[in-house]
């Protein structure tokens, strides 16, 4: 007899039923277990789907709650079709640029239902929130006249929203640095910084040697003779340097920088000729007598507007006052330094909007001037020392360069033919020519600022830029200087410049899904 036979015929006890109903909970228990299975697996599909659609629509500019809803529901059908009635339940979104959204389903069961449980509901919750990582960042702002009122306003809103908007994603505070950088045709790094080894205070480079015939001049020493201190402005750099994070080297008085002195122009003082006469004249002869002492007869030939111009002697007593009659400027040796000064990186980001709220506008436009100087404040190097090491896993290092302009240099000014700036008179040849028309300094200036955005890039710093209510000359200058299409903003109507920065900002932030 075999085995299930006797098994039947065994009278012994009620095995066949206690089997019978041990059966049944085994049954529903392995069928819950199933049917549990399968729930868990679609309630981590149905998560994995609505994460990738909360980061989709991180990745995007801010868009309205009900724009975003369909973006994820649309992300969500793609992964998942129409499985267990899947429901987008709502998405929302806060100030600081998190992203909330709730999804539901019921998944149906099979053996489970022995139990009277026809379905499992399933609710999934994801959020994605915004978070600076370690940055360093450099806002490098246009400073100049054509900025007055609204624009300038608006681009003091604009960056300390920007700043508050970093503050409020950065996990630490130490982990956000921030440098600001007016500018406008030179820029004020701040007078405190006189004394600094990076400053040229001899004079003995070209760019300083340049201005005063060959002499070598402690311009410090100019400021003291007529009653006047250092505006804190400077120069740029000789040509063979300003595109380049070269450190300042006391050895090499070419890599440092000249502090901002606007000569004594030619004329009576106050006289309206030049645009900055500003003290009396020597006489030419008496200044021939003095170049030939000095050995530097080479000069004894220049033009002599040029000789009157570079004369030393004549610094003493009092400066004329008053603002001059081309630009706005104020006679004397500060003029064209009515900027605010910089801001070196600060985890501090309260003195960084102080710092914005002091900017003012007045001046011309000298793009490399402002970019140069936030690469410096971004530089590990000098003259500050104050960034991270380019190509830092830890650290990313960015700038944001605005301005309402193009290059420029103005044609003018009698024999000078231009006015004094960061980058001297037209005939110093530091831009790279001695003479030409307002087109061929643009051209020469946006030669600069382009090798200037390149070595940045090379040092692995992402360039914004943004062009504001500019209506002539062409954007590619400052769409090539951005680090891709996406980071250069043409901002027509100046009211649209927060919207630009707050895009900057979320660029900046990376999104990751809350823990």
């Amino acid at each position: 007899m075999s085995v299930i036979s006797k098994f039947r015929s065994d009278r012994r006890g009620n095995i066949a039923i206690i089997f019978a109903l041990a059966l049944m909970p085994l049954c529903a228990g392995v069928g819950a277990a199933v049917d549990y299975s399968r729930a868990t697996a679609f309630r981590t599909d149905l998560m994995d789907a609505l994460d990738a659609g909360v980061l989709a629509v991180g990745s995007q500019s801010t868009m309205k709650d009900d724009d975003a809803y369909k973006i994820i529901d649309a992300w969500m059908t793609a992964h998942l079709g129409d499985q267990y009635g899947w429901h987008l339940d709502s998405v929302t979104q806060d100030d600081g640029g998190a992203i909330t959204a709730m999804a539901s389903a019921k998944v149906e069961t099979t053996l489970s239902r022995v139990l009277g449980i026809d379905e499992i509901p399933i609710g999934v919750t994801s959020q994605a929130v915004r978070s600076t990582g370690k940055v360093e960042l450099a806002l490098v702002l246009d400073n100049t006249g054509s900025m007055k009122g609204t624009k300038i306003s608006k681009l003091k809103t604009a960056a300390a929203d920007l700043v508050d908007a970093l503050a409020k994603a950065a996990k630490d505070p130490k982990d956000l640095k921030i440098s600001l950088v007016p500018f406008s045709q030179t820029v004020n790094v701040g007078s405190t910084y006189a004394g600094e080894k990076w400053i040229d205070a001899a004079g003995n480079s070209a760019t300083a040697r340049s201005l005063f015939l060959g002499q070598t001049v402690n311009r410090f020493d100019l400021f003291k003779k007529v009653g006047a201190t250092w505006g804190g402005c400077v120069e740029s750099r000789t040509s063979a340097y300003e595109a380049t994070d070269t450190t300042p080297d006391t050895k090499k008085p070419d890599t440092l920088y000249v502090p901002y002195f606007a000569p004594d122009e030619p004329g009576t003082k106050g006289e309206k000729t030049y645009n900055n006469s500003y003290l009396k004249d020597s006489k030419v002869s008496a200044v021939k007598t003095a170049l030939t002492g000095l050995g530097l007869t080479d000069s004894l030939s220049l033009p002599d507007f040029r000789l009157l111009q570079g004369d030393i002697a004549k610094y003493s007593g009092s400066p004329q006052t008053g603002a001059t009659n081309a630009l706005g400027y104020q006679y004397g040796p500060n003029s064209g330094c009515e900027i605010a000064p910089l801001q070196r990186l600060s985890t501090d980001t309260a003195t960084v909007k102080t710092a914005i709220g002091k900017m003012i506008a007045n001046g011309n436009t000298d793009i490399p001037m402002g970019l140069a100087w936030g690469w410096n404040t971004l530089s590990p190097d000098g003259p500050f020392k104050d960034g991270s090491a380019y190509h830092n896993d830890e650290w990313q290092k960015y700038a944001v360069l605005m301005t309402d302009g193009n290059n420029e240099n103005e044609v003018g000014n009698a024999e000078d033919d231009s006015y004094n700036s960061g980058v001297g008179y037209v005939w110093q040849g530091r831009m790279g020519i001695t003479a030409g028309d307002k087109a061929a300094r643009t051209k020469a200036r946006d030669k600069t600022l382009e090798a200037m955005c390149q070595a940045m890039k090379e040092d692995g710093i992402v360039i914004f830029t943004v062009r504001v209510e500019v209506k002539t000359g062409s954007s590619s200058v400052l769409s090539n200087c951005a680090s891709d299409d996406k980071k250069f903003y043409d901002v027509q109507n100046v009211a649209d410049l927060n919207a630009a920065f707050k895009d900057i900002g979320e660029t900046i932030q990376a999104l990751r899904l809350a823990e």
